[in-house]
């Protein structure tokens, strides 16, 4: 298992901090509010009816995300509006930590500027050009960095390539300001429909940050699963062997009973989870909402 002492993050909503690398079990990012692939909620930014947000911004907190990702880059709209009314209409409902989720430095620095507690930044890679304006952003607001393991040349196929790119994204970041305790590296999940070597390479990568680099780590996990059937069951399994790996966070979705049961079940193994309260409370309610749904 991961030998390092990992660093410990804080990130701050309106009323919640989380730590990121404290305990064995991920912190999950509630990934929801993002529209790619998702034509309804693309619809209702482009209308303007950001109220959705709520809704979606309080079930998965629910649902148990400590963490939740803003993306509103729909293309044709005003994006720094609708960041701004996201972060509004979001840190209203639920009092958790946000990341911002943009490719756009204008809207970064407003959302940096406008958003309460203590963020992180999703993300720079380590092309030169995002570099240079992500990172000094994150120095000058002191918000947690996520640095993807992708540069000019693409997505690199191995782990020796990627934690190159981690180590440069570092680097960078150190010598603007920044800890390296306060940087978190994307070690890159990839389709494994598409290939059979990207999943090994991402949990390689993951242990090699955490142990030779000693920084936090998190994917974008439902990557992994594209093009192949029972996704949500995937997920969760490939989320407990990015955790033996030593995974810190992850991007996913915290509304499928899948990443639920896979989130309560290692907490439990690792002895996060004083006496099997937490799954045993998740357990009893689960099945009372089987057995209820069942009466309908």
């Amino acid at each position: 298992m991961p030998c390092a002492v990992m660093p410990v993050i804080e990130l701050k909503g309106t009323g919640k901090t989380v730590t990121i690398g404290a305990g064995k079990t991920p912190v999950i990012v509630g990934e929801r509010i993002n529209p790619t692939n998702r034509k309804e909620l693309i619809a209702k930014i482009k209308a303007g009816e950001f109220e959705v947000l709520e809704a979606e911004a309080k079930k998965q907190v629910a649902n148990g995300a400590d963490v939740l990702d803003i993306n509103v880059g729909v293309p044709g709209i005003d994006e720094k509006h609708a960041m701004l009314e996201a972060l509004r209409i979001v840190q209203s409902a639920v009092d958790v930590p946000l990341w911002i989720d943009t490719s756009n430095p204008e809207v970064l620095a407003a959302a940096l500027k406008n958003v309460k507690g203590r963020p992180g930044i999703n993300s720079t890679s380590g092309e030169e050009k995002k570099m240079q304006v992500v990172i000094p952003l994150a120095a000058e607001y002191g918000a947690a960095l996520v640095g993807l393991c992708i540069d000019d040349s693409g997505i690199p196929q191995t782990a020796e390539k990627r934690v190159e790119i981690a180590r440069r994204i570092i680097d960078r970041s150190e010598k603007a300001g920044l800890d390296r305790k306060n940087i978190i590296i994307d070690c890159v999940a990839l389709a494994c429909s598409t290939g059979e070597s990207g999943a090994r390479a991402t949990l390689d990568t993951i242990r090699a940050c955490t142990e030779e680099l000693g920084v936090n780590t998190t994917v974008g996990l439902s990557n992994v699963s594209f093009g192949l059937p029972d996704r949500p069951l995937l997920n969760a399994a490939f989320m407990l062997l990015c955790a033996g790996q030593g995974l810190t966070c992850f991007i996913g979705n915290p509304n499928d009973p899948n990443m639920q049961v896979a989130l309560k079940s290692s907490k439990l193994f690792w002895g996060e989870d004083k006496y099997g309260m937490g799954y045993l409370t998740y357990y009893r309610k689960r099945q009372a909402e089987l057995a209820a749904a069942q009466k309908k």
